[in-house]
């Protein structure tokens, strides 16, 4: 009996054990921490990852002596590490370094006399507090001016809009209402407007805050799709299209920061419910031109959070950086904080809480963010609660960041080491394959660097090491490599010599030989299908076989450099439809057409000229399928000329066959082709609507059976 009990004591122990240490776990890091490789496809693959910064503190304002604050819109810091929050009820709440409260101001005092809640001009709305040099600026987005103060939030001027013949005279089309503002070294200041007139840029003013014009403007996306919508609406036009017309205006930045070599970087969001490019999120705009130069291959709009079915929309509303570049955004709609290296590189997303702020950590309506110690700690505001939020840099986080500097610095003799620690803590760190391909490359030892190169999906580091090691064995091999092209080159000379003068044929099958001679000789082998109704069914279906392997191998078996190939989301069907049902979409299109226009082709004769038409194509996968394994992406333009030969030797055997076996001419059969497209998309559509209609019918039956079996 007192074993069991004994026993029963121990189990109970550690699931009590075991329960506070999951406890202080989820305390710790409440949601899932996760970033994106980059080259694993076009958009990205999210995978979870070790966290860089752990949860520190909570500062709840009612705890220090003031009351619950209403809407935190802006925080910032000065020298003295102090912490101002704004608040939109005209009030800033003034924190030392150690979060202790220092002063509490209602509006902004006329002189120093009055007292810190009197409130002498109210700045209600409010959007953002800047400091710089000693003296505080408040955007006083509502009244439509900017307030700069002292530290003891006594007046001191007033920046109001400014009078220019750049800024237009109609108040409707521009209202200055100011809500984020920078100032560089040089005492430049960038103001963020709202509303009307943000899409001009940044107002620049001179260190005399002379208005000076706007800077770092987003451009006007243009598509394809909508130079055709305008072109339309321009031949044919009418009283509704005017009226359902829209102006298309630049998207309008929401934040703006600067690093210690005066880059201004900027952000927009989704604050008028659009989309946006992929291409602008984030900017890094050069001094005086206003210029990005920012690599945005790898900051993306469109994301799938972990954890979640759906695709969301980043929605950036502050934007951070630290003294070697690295990017920290906040993401309003989730609370998210993305982190990204001076390339644009994802290095960690953490913190969240779907917009519920239940747990420490997480946030119901973030909205201001703050670097503290060059990135060692981040205050994040949530409006919802009123609640500050501290999160610590911890030891992983910052050797993440050393190295990543070091690294991009060149000093890869320093990293070596550091790498291979970060990899033991988290194999999920793309950086550190990269970090660890340079060290290699630098090391000249190739094998390794293509090795951890290709897990990190460097593709770029991958080349410079694929280059060496190439290089050398061409060295080493060249007697024999040119030995063997001189023999190969002999070879085929005789062959086709001996094979011309003695008429030897290497393939006796009369329905194959027809087949392969379709590539060198279309008339004659389009005319022998059409009036000796030759052409063989089992060839054709073994040339679709072809066609989709060579299509699904192009991808899986491709080289590395040229490839994004992801076992995970590499879905073969979709490239079946994409490649043999598009085939059989024009088969039958095409036969429809042409029976009811006076075609004379039969089905198996369209069949047989489309397929048998395929063989440049197939060619040209086998071919590119060897020469990513060889050449480099430098050299990649001999394989955008080869698919556009195959492509053009395609349609030319295409077009061949059908006039043959239609009986066409050529303009009868652009008009019939033409048909054929439009068939095809009727096609597909009535395809979606009867896969809809049997889900709904299967939807109905199934809520038909619950209800019967409920009665």
């Amino acid at each position: 009996m007192k074993k069991a009990l004994c026993r029963i004591f121990a189990v109970i122990l550690v699931i009590c054990l075991l329960t506070s240490v999951a406890s202080s776990v989820s305390a710790a890091t409440p949601v899932d921490s996760y970033t994106y490789w980059h080259g694993v496809s076009s958009n990205g693959k999210a995978v979870y990852t070790k966290s860089m910064y752990d949860f520190n503190s909570l500062i709840d304002p009612i705890k220090l002596g003031v009351e619950r604050l209403e809407s935190i819109s802006s925080m910032c810091t000065d020298d003295d590490g102090n912490l101002y929050i704004l608040d939109k009820q005209s009030r800033v709440i003034v924190l030392d370094s150690e979060y202790n409260l220092v002063r509490s101001f209602k509006g902004i005092k006329k002189s120093a006399d009055e007292a810190d809640d009197a409130g002498s001009i109210a700045f209600d709305e409010a959007l953002g507090i800047y400091y710089n040099k000693g003296t505080i600026y408040i955007c006083d987005t509502k009244g439509q001016k900017i307030q700069l103060v002292n530290k003891d939030f006594v007046l001191i001027d007033t920046i109001v809009k400014p009078v220019s013949d750049l800024i237009p005279k109609e108040e409707d089309d521009f209202q200055f209402a100011p809500k984020r503002i920078v100032i560089d070294s040089n005492d430049y200041m960038y103001v963020i407007i709202d509303g009307n007139g943000a899409y001009y840029g940044a107002l620049l003013f001179s260190p005399q805050r002379e208005f000076l014009g706007f800077y770092g403007a987003n451009a006007v996306e243009v598509t394809v799709a909508s130079v055709f919508e305008n072109i339309s609406n321009r031949l044919f036009p009418n009283v509704e299209k005017h009226a359902n017309q829209q102006k298309k205006l630049p998207f309008a930045m929401v934040d703006l920061t600067v690093d210690e070599n005066d880059f201004i970087y900027a952000t927009n969001g989704f604050t008028d419910g659009s989309t946006n490019s992929k291409k602008t999120m984030i900017r890094r705009l050069s001094p005086g031109t206003g210029k990005n130069i920012l690599n945005q291959e790898n900051i993306f709009t469109d994301v799938k959070v972990i954890g979640e079915d759906d695709m969301y929309k980043q929605n950036f509303c502050d934007l951070e950086v630290d003294s070697v570049g690295n990017m920290y955004a906040l993401e309003t709609r989730y609370g998210k904080i993305f982190i990204f290296d001076e390339f644009s590189r994802t290095m960690n997303i953490f913190a969240g809480g779907m917009r519920l702020g239940d747990q420490k950590g997480t946030f119901k309506d973030a909205t201001a963010m703050v670097l503290k110690d060059d990135g060692d700690e981040i205050l994040i505001a949530d409006a919802g609660t009123g609640y500050i939020t501290s999160f610590t840099i911890n030891a992983y986080g910052k050797e993440f960041k050393r190295l990543n500097e070091l690294t991009a610095n060149g000093e890869y003799d320093k990293v070596k080491e550091g790498w291979e620690n970060i990899l033991k803590q988290d194999k999920n760190n793309q950086l550190a394959y990269s970090g660890l391909a340079n060290a290699y490359l630098e090391e000249e030892n190739y094998d390794k660097a293509l090795e951890y190169a290709e897990l990190g999906y460097d593709k770029a580091t991958y080349a410079v090491a694929y280059e060496y090691v190439r290089s050398d064995f061409t060295s080493e091999n060249f007697g024999i490599i040119f030995l063997v092209i001189v023999v190969v080159v002999i070879g085929a000379i005789v062959l086709m010599f001996v094979t011309n003068k003695k008429k030897i044929v290497f393939i006796k099958n009369p329905s194959l030989n027809l087949m392969v001679s379709t590539a060198l000789h279309p008339t004659s082998t389009f005319t022998d299908i059409k009036e000796k109704k030759l052409g063989s069914m089992p060839l054709c279906f073994l040339l679709l076989v072809l066609y989709y392997v060579t299509t699904v191998m192009e991808t899986i078996a491709g080289g590395f450099m040229f490839t994004h190939y992801d076992p995970a989301s590499f879905n073969s069907i979709l490239v079946f439809v994409s490649s043999v049902g598009l085939v059989v979409l024009w088969i039958v299109a095409n036969w429809m057409i042409s029976t009811l226009l006076g075609g004379k082709g039969k089905m198996k004769e369209i069949v047989i000229v489309t397929c048998y038409s395929l063989q440049p194509l197939i060619w040209s996968s086998i071919i590119k399928i060897v020469l990513t394994n060889v050449l480099l992406p430098d050299e990649a333009s001999f394989l955008s000329i080869l698919s556009t030969i195959a492509t053009i030797y395609f349609f030319i055997l295409l077009i061949n066959g059908m006039l043959k076996i239609h009986d066409y001419t050529m303009g009868k059969f652009i008009g019939t082709s033409v048909l054929t497209v439009i068939g095809m998309a009727i096609i597909v559509f009535l395809l979606i609507m009867l896969i809809i209609l049997i889900q709904q019918f299967g939807a109905f039956v199934a809520t038909l059976i619950t209800e019967i079996m409920t009665i």
